[in-house]
């Protein structure tokens, strides 16, 4: 039997003997949905879980509550030597309806480290819509795969026969709280060689469209007159809101075709007799590479300060503190999972099928070369609704999930072993890296 075949029989059977405990795992964390920052029963779950199965485990890791970091190394595993790969996890939820939804570069002969990225917090109101249930899941299930490689295969003289770190690393607060924005300030990848995750969705993506986008809140302030009695003491706040909300309509005729704006007016007044002297908008603004995020920001910013200028009245931008950047995918990384996938089934389209939303797991993709697939979960259903959080609960969704797994913890076995791959992966990250920041 080659090599290949040895290290799929092995993350092949550890899947099959561990797919009821993860269910398991999975069920509990779609049953109690937890928002942003407040994952305790996900964080503890899951650390217990992985310490029981013989990985290390750091909780509260980089001083985040509900992050965590597990690792498990191959027996003559040396730092700096052996490649260290980490998994990710998410595991927040959303409100109701749950889970819905090349600076370490590796020098010659050294050994990688590999994340393995979870997410386990959910949504308000809709609780696990976005899945992240079946992301914390996933990136378990690598692990223990990718840990029976390590632990098992030996060569005659007992020596491992793949060298490596397994990371599987909690990242909390995905849904809006920049928990892998945190993580990366803190120094939590400095450490990691490569890094991956996969997300459900209606369809199977390679390589998603995955904006950046930073967030704000618009804050004019006028002057309150009687409407009837005397609206020309007034500066009309309303107004302000107003003309940004239309001039940014106007504007999407010349923006690009990945760029996006999107607002709501929170406050535009008390009463209809009386001049809003105060009104707050909120905006979403997106763009795929860091420069065109630049651009798209300074013209946005430019229509808050006409409207300001226009109405006579003053603005307040607040922008938000951890701002995601879009997703530099690895091809090379992407190429190995399409790969693996294949084997069981699984099809690509050869074009990204729509423009995805913005994930904290843009910028980790600047940090370390990372991939983020999106699988079919079982139903073409959108993710961020009542019915996919019906799905990310169900059996027809664990078997899909068990799919990516099996796929990511190939793609870890070939990082470890084959190094041309891996001064392919890095070659390409630092090159996509000048360009995609710009």
């Amino acid at each position: 039997m080659s090599s290949s075949a040895v290290y799929e029989k092995v993350v092949r059977d550890s899947l099959e003997r561990n797919k009821d405990s993860l269910n398991d795992i999975s069920q509990d964390i779609w049953k109690n949905p937890e928002q942003k920052f407040e994952e305790f029963f996900a964080h503890s779950l899951l650390t217990d879980f992985l310490e029981h199965r013989g990985f290390t485990v750091a909780r509260a890791y980089k001083q985040l509550k509900t992050a965590f970091r597990a690792e498990f190394q191959s027996a003559n595993y040396k730092q700096g030597e052996d490649p260290t790969i980490a998994v990710l996890c998410e595991y927040d939820a959303l409100p109701e309806i749950g889970h819905a939804c090349g600076h370490n570069l590796i020098a010659e002969g050294e050994h990688s480290t590999i994340a393995v990225l979870c997410e386990y917090d959910a949504l308000p109101e809709i609780g696990h819509a976005c899945g992240h249930n079946l992301i914390a899941e996933a990136g378990v299930a690598t692990g223990l795969a990718v840990q029976d490689v390590l632990r098992n295969l030996t060569t005659q003289d007992e020596q491992p026969k793949v060298e490596g770190k397994i990371v599987v690393l909690g990242t909390p607060a995905e849904e809006g709280g920049g928990g892998k924005v945190i993580l990366v300030r803190e120094g939590a990848f400095e450490d990691i060689d490569f890094a991956m995750m996969v997300h459900p969705a209606y369809h199977n993506d390679l390589e998603p469209v995955i904006l950046g986008v930073d967030m704000c809140e618009v804050e004019f302030q006028g002057k309150a007159a009687h409407a009837a009695c005397g609206p020309w003491e007034g500066l009309n706040a309303l107004d302000a809101a107003v003309a940004v909300y239309q001039n940014i309509a106007l504007y999407r005729q010349q923006m690009k075709p990945d760029w996006r704006v999107h607002g709501v007016i929170l406050n535009g007044g008390a009463k209809p007799n009386i001049i809003p002297d105060c009104t707050v908008s909120s905006y979403f603004i997106r763009a795929r590479t860091i420069s065109d995020l630049a651009v798209l920001k300074a013209n946005i910013l430019e229509i808050f300060h006409s409207a300001a200028e226009a109405t006579g009245c003053t603005v307040k931008v607040t922008w938000e503190e951890n701002p995601y950047t879009g997703m530099m995918h690895s091809s090379a990384m992407a190429c190995l999972y399409r790969t693996f996938s294949a084997g069981e089934g699984v099809i690509f389209p050869d074009f990204t099928v729509s423009v995805s939303g913005s994930t904290d797991m843009g910028n980790v993709s600047l940090e370390v070369p990372s991939i983020h697939p999106k699988f079919f979960a079982g139903q073409p259903l959108m993710i961020h609704s009542r019915d996919f959080q019906r799905l990310a609960g169900s059996p027809e969704a664990q078997r899909y999930t068990l799919i990516a797994a099996k796929a990511m913890a190939l793609t870890c076995v070939e990082l470890f072993t084959n190094r041309q791959i891996r001064d392919q992966v890095l070659h390409e990250f630092t090159l996509r890296k000048a360009t995609f920041t710009g």
